[in-house]
């Protein structure tokens, strides 16, 4: 579930951000606005993409922390399934729309600046 809102948290700011990119270029005349709105895109899809970098990371400080009080534990046979498999698919839905948003980003960041010729 947390997946999920981290996504819609990232498509609504990616979309805002996109709406304010549109007016202040039609409102100035001047499309470098939206250009500049997709670098800010690409930081919201890489934020995203890397949210399961810092989830990880999170386990991995609790792993150690327990390591520290129980010294006498077969590490080895500890669930490593649920460490790493715990929540795969759930990250996989922010990697596929951090991915999105990478592109969409890149791509507008290009050549957003091209409408104003269209």
């Amino acid at each position: 579930m947390k997946a999920v809102r981290y996504t819609v948290k990232a498509y609504t700011a990616a979309f805002v951000t996109l709406a304010i990119g549109v007016a202040l270029s039609v409102e100035q005349n001047d499309w470098s606005w939206f250009s500049r709105s997709g670098s800010l895109i690409v930081v919201y899809g890489i934020v995203l993409t890397s949210h399961h970098i810092f989830v990880h990371m999170r386990k991995l400080d609790q792993l150690q922390g327990k390591r520290h009080s129980q010294t006498r534990r077969d590490w080895a046979r500890e669930s490593k399934y649920d460490f790493i498999h715990d929540d795969v698919e759930k990250s996989w839905v922010n990697e596929k729309s951090g991915l999105l948003m990478l592109i969409i980003g890149t791509l507008i960041w290009g050549f957003g600046d091209l409408l104003g010729t269209l």
